[in-house]
């Protein structure tokens, strides 16, 4: 490659620099979206990784100091050389930069491109992640510019760094047992959170790309969805919004119903004194209440002429059955009852029941559920804390709390590693939607 980038085959020293700027940039622009979207899959992920990525990297080294031997995955070529001939130096060498910056494309001599590829997904943040791999594309430009640099021979200066491959590798097995290091200290040292108010609302819904609330304003209630990459969406006399990718749940006065928030298409609907409606397509739950009972029910829209619906649970129209969350085959609610609180799980594949959390002592509500999490309210009169389980662990702990008798934590979300939870004011009537990353 260092041979590409010579005065003799860009026809300049002048376009020999452009060449060097356009590879620089495909590069950094290349390994910058690689590392962004590891990120994101980590985000979507929300599982801890740090410890098996610091295994990865533990193993690199002992292949960069020739301990083991484990092959790499990786595509043996190079970027194509007839583009040279074929398009224009701002194209091929952009296209070049591109190629060997997204990483996959081409030899790797080393292990270390996987290691941080894994430790991206176990960062979980893109625009970190991504900010990290365009140091990846930084070096590629600079490989391909300085080994020319007081040489006037670019091959002979590559051939000189050959020789030094020896103390290269030792250098890079230093580095992966560093970076080991900081991995495995990561669940401990780099467990801090991150609170955000993020303004008026209440009933948070979320996924990795919107986020809805609802919002009262002179006893009517709107839903409000915002997504990442759009134009906020705003739907006047619904409440209790639950989204699923492209599909949105709500409640209004007609009872439930589901749309494409993107075209507003109705896809679903539940009439009648139904409300609290959770989402995970073609999977609709919603609480159905009559003079007796309040019933948790979860209807399967897999024919959508012919919804199935199945009871969960069943409660007397005294006590308080709460806002579900559904994810990944599991239900889960909270029953409020004058002497106790409980959160509930249920398998919706086994219908086996587990209990989360009880208590006759404080007020134990609004779970939310992904494929690896559950966080729900615990309040008490001084105190109301957020509190997050993984699936696997019995281990709680608090994530965010509220001190006090006149700020109350109510109904929640989650999504990856951020939770949302409303935050009342009982002295103003104020919610406010509170962000936690964990």
């Amino acid at each position: 490659m260092v041979e590409t980038f010579t005065p003799a085959v860009c026809g300049s020293r002048r376009r020999q620099r452009l060449a060097l700027a356009g590879f620089a940039v495909g590069a950094v622009a290349a390994s910058a979206l690689v590392g962004a979207a590891l990120g994101a899959v980590g985000a979507l992920l929300g599982t801890q990784l740090a410890f098996l990525v610091a295994a990865l990297a533990l193993l690199a080294a002992a292949r960069e100091a020739g301990i083991v031997r484990v092959p790499l995955p990786q595509l043996r070529r190079q970027v194509p050389e007839r583009w040279r001939s074929e398009l224009p130096l701002p194209v091929w060498s952009v296209g070049y930069g591109i190629g060997l910056g997204l990483g996959f494309l081409t030899f790797q001599p080393v292990a270390t491109f996987w290691v941080a590829c894994a430790a991206a997904v176990a960062l979980g943040k893109p625009l970190a992640a991504g900010l990290c791999f365009a140091a990846y594309g930084a070096g590629r430009a600079l490989m391909a510019a300085w080994p020319r640099h007081g040489q006037p021979d670019p091959t002979a200066a590559v051939e000189g760094l050959a020789r030094r491959r020896r103390f290269l590798l030792l250098g890079n097995v230093v580095a992966l047992l560093v970076c080991a290091g900081l991995l495995a200290a990561a669940p401990t040292a780099g467990a801090a959170i991150q609170t955000q108010a993020l303004g008026a609302g209440l009933d948070p819904a979320a996924t990795w790309s919107v986020v809805g609330r609802a919002r009262m304003n002179s006893g009517s209630s709107t839903v409000l969805l915002e997504p990442r990459d759009g134009t906020p969406i705003a739907i006047a006399g619904a409440a209790a919004p639950a989204v699923d990718g492209g599909l949105l749940a709500y409640d209004d006065a007609q009872g439930v119903k589901v749309i494409n928030w993107r075209t507003g298409e109705l896809v679903a609907s539940v009439g009648g004194q139904v409300a609290k409606p959770a989402l995970d397509w073609p999977l609709l739950a919603f609480v159905r209440t009559d003079s007796t009972y309040k019933r948790l029910v979860v209807a399967d829209f897999t024919d959508p002429a012919s919804p199935v619906e199945r009871v969960i649970v069943r409660i007397s129209a005294g006590n308080d059955l709460g806002r579900p969350s559904l994810a990944a085959g599991r239900i889960a609610w909270h029953k409020l009852t004058a002497t106790s609180s409980t959160i509930f799980a249920k398998r919706l594949a086994t219908g086996r029941r587990s209990v989360i959390a009880r208590s006759s002592v404080f007020v134990l509500a609004n779970p939310s559920i992904t494929s690896t999490r559950i966080v729900w309210v615990r309040q008490s009169s001084r105190s109301s804390i957020l509190r997050l389980r993984r699936w696997a662990s019995p281990a709680v702990r608090g994530i965010y709390r509220t001190t006090g008798s006149t700020r109350l934590l109510w109904t929640t979300a989650l999504t990856g590693r951020t939770a949302y939870v409303t935050r009342w004011s009982l002295r103003t009537g104020a919610s406010t939607l509170v962000r936690v990353n964990f």
